[in-house]
């Protein structure tokens, strides 16, 4: 079975959880409305405008240089562009600040699901589908089925310019775990016998932190892994229990990744893009090693493009052209071997990797692993950005306040 067809088979859990009410919140004083905002039509600016791109998602690493090919190609639209970024928990707020004060400088966001809730929750997005998908060129040409899943989550409030199967994996050194976990309950017993040796870094600020949350209802056979305030007894339990032998949940991936590489932690969840990059910037020893899970539960990831409400109808044009250059073949093509080894365009692949990006996948891709993994388990979308921030705030309050207790 092919891996497009395996997600087309496994990936519709929790797609009809999608929220579809957004809490009433008023527009931006001074600015656009919310009615306004709702019926904003782009307009081609009669001369460029600024861009600011705001980055809630580390996308920049990949994409800035697209983008400012973009600005550089076309200065009849763009005068200049500038970008920003922020932690994930931030972005809402920095974008909120600029809605108040009724002057958005804001243009693009670019973030993941958890960026998107929590500006969703203050009705601080313009909804862009399906009423531009003609300005982003159709977005059926470029998304397979699992891409439109994924992409429903947004609720039409971002694009989708990232995607791919993510994780958990367990990323271990044989020298020091010569028998890595295979189940959860493998696992939970591995850190009661090495207390502090095994953590995850706080959901709400880690990919894999998250991932390897979501994964668990799956793995444990929770009664419903869309919903964690009623559906995942199992897995705040297992939490619970595992986080006797956490002595400390690190605040960010980063900081966690540096522990592993220490040698301070033994043991970490990680995600496809942090096994790479980890190993590619010398975080992580060139030896170290990734497993699966028996019952392997992918959780695929991805990023959207969004824009703030305020914007003008001439950045909202030039945002627009923006998206469609950024799942455009050539854009996604670039994102190939900076940690990624899918794109947000099913006509990409790693076929279509430039020749120094093929060696890096053919590096740091484990070409003799992940091909075949990525047809084991099954995948599964994450939780919908409102059922994302209910996790957070119960892992916050039932396991992260707990640490060591």
């Amino acid at each position: 079975m092919t891996r497009h067809s395996r997600r087309r088979a496994s990936l519709g859990i929790g797609v009809a959880a999608v929220s579809a009410v957004l809490l009433a919140a008023c527009g931006a004083p001074g600015s656009q409305g919310a009615a306004q905002d709702d019926a904003l039509v782009p307009k081609k600016p009669a001369k460029p405008v600024a861009i600011t791109v705001l980055d809630g998602a580390g996308d920049l690493v990949s994409s800035q240089a697209t983008l400012q090919e973009f600005a550089k190609a076309h200065p009849d639209l763009i005068s200049s562009i500038s970008f920003q970024s922020a932690a994930a928990p931030d972005v809402a707020g920095k974008v909120k600040a600029q809605q108040t004060a009724g002057a958005v400088d804001i243009s693009l966001v670019l973030g993941g699901p958890d960026v998107l809730g929590a500006a969703q929750a203050q009705d601080l997005l313009v909804r862009q589908l399906p009423q531009f998908d003609k300005d982003l060129g159709g977005l059926d040409t470029v998304q397979d089925a699992g891409m439109k899943q994924f992409q429903d989550l947004a609720d039409g409030l971002g694009v989708l310019n990232r995607y791919n199967p993510s994780g958990p994996l367990l990323a271990y050194l044989p020298s020091t775990v010569p028998d890595v976990p295979t189940t959860p309950q493998e696992l939970l017993a591995w850190a009661k016998a090495h207390p502090g040796k095994f953590s995850y870094a706080q959901p709400a600020n880690s990919g894999p932190g998250r991932t390897f949350m979501m994964s668990l209802p799956y793995m444990l056979g929770d009664t419903d892994p869309s919903d964690p305030a009623h559906g995942w007894d199992k897995t705040w339990k297992y939490l619970s229990d595992l986080g006797q032998y956490v002595s400390s949940y690190p605040s960010s991936t980063t900081i966690l990744n540096q522990q592993f590489g220490a040698g301070q932690l033994e043991l970490v969840p990680t995600i496809i893009s942090f096994d790479m990059n980890n190993r590619q910037n010398g975080t992580w020893p060139s030896d170290e090693k990734v497993a699966l899970f028996q019952k392997q539960a992918w959780v695929s990831d991805g990023h959207f493009m969004m824009i703030p409400k305020g914007v003008s109808p001439e950045v909202l044009y030039v945002d627009l052209q923006l998206e469609k250059d950024l799942i455009g073949e050539k854009a996604q093509a670039a994102t190939l071997g900076n940690g990624t080894l899918t794109t947000a365009n099913k006509n990409v692949t790693t076929a279509n990797a430039s020749p120094d990006a093929r060696k890096l996948i053919e590096q740091f891709g484990r070409p003799d692993f992940y091909p075949k993994a990525f047809t084991t388990g099954t995948t599964h979308v994450p939780l919908t950005p409102a059922r994302l921030q209910d996790a957070f705030d119960l892992w916050q309050r039932n396991i992260g306040s707990k640490v060591g207790g």
